[in-house]
């Protein structure tokens, strides 16, 4: 992708970051989310956290769409990261993944990959993502209940969005994306349980969420 279109996906991506960031920040720990007062500059958060999270969120945007080669697919990948950055913040400050921001994702994937079908008249892709992300979330669905408490229908759903998304890229990218995202959560709560010494489960979105983007990096640039 040329400089121009990838420095207009950056400066988009920080753009969105900051009602995300509002969003963010005003997330209940339980029930609805929706945008606050004054959310066009991302309160309630404090302007170094909207800062922070703008900068962010560019230059994952940005890295995504350089890696990725230009196609009606891509705006799938920018509004997965910048959601999902939100969702992992929801996920660091309240424990929780609003099933209404995971939605989001998959349906902007789905819109998108159709899209892409579409004009360019191969439907495997299509195919290939819905199914991976249906057997991702099947699986992580049956650990969750052989394993209460340690695993939430939030990331659940997060699981299969990432395997959705990743899955129009292909098998390997998607296994990669999951299984990233759980080394990360793995060592997370290793380290967490160390130092606290607690089993009380640590977020899996922040892990997720960087697998998805690991994958996209490593594959795709290799």
């Amino acid at each position: 992708m040329d400089v121009l279109a990838a420095s207009g996906f950056t400066v988009a991506g920080a753009v969105a970051a900051v009602p995300m960031t509002a969003v963010a920040y005003s997330a209940p720990a339980h029930g609805g989310i929706s945008l606050p007062e004054r959310w066009w500059r991302g309160a309630p958060a404090r302007l170094s956290a909207v800062a922070a999270m703008s900068a962010l969120t560019g230059t994952v945007t940005g890295l995504i769409t350089t890696c990725l080669p230009r196609s009606p697919g891509l705006p799938a990948f920018w509004v997965f990261a910048v959601l999902g950055v939100g969702l992992a913040v929801i996920d660091i400050r309240r424990h929780r993944l609003p099933h209404l921001l995971t939605a989001s994702m998959v349906a902007a994937c789905l819109v998108s990959f159709v899209v892409a079908a579409g004009i360019s008249g191969n439907i495997h892709p299509l195919l290939r993502a819905v199914a991976v992300g249906m057997v991702f979330a099947s699986v992580l669905f049956i650990v969750a209940l052989l394993l209460p408490g340690q695993l939430g229908l939030g990331d659940v759903a997060l699981t299969g969005a990432v395997a959705l998304n990743l899955g129009w890229l292909g098998w390997q990218d998607a296994i990669v994306g999951v299984l990233c995202g759980l080394l990360v959560q793995g060592i997370t709560g290793l380290a967490a349980t160390i130092r606290a010494h607690s089993n009380d489960p640590t977020p899996m979105g922040p892990a997720l969420v960087a697998g998805w983007f690991v994958s996209v990096l490593l594959t795709q640039v290799t």
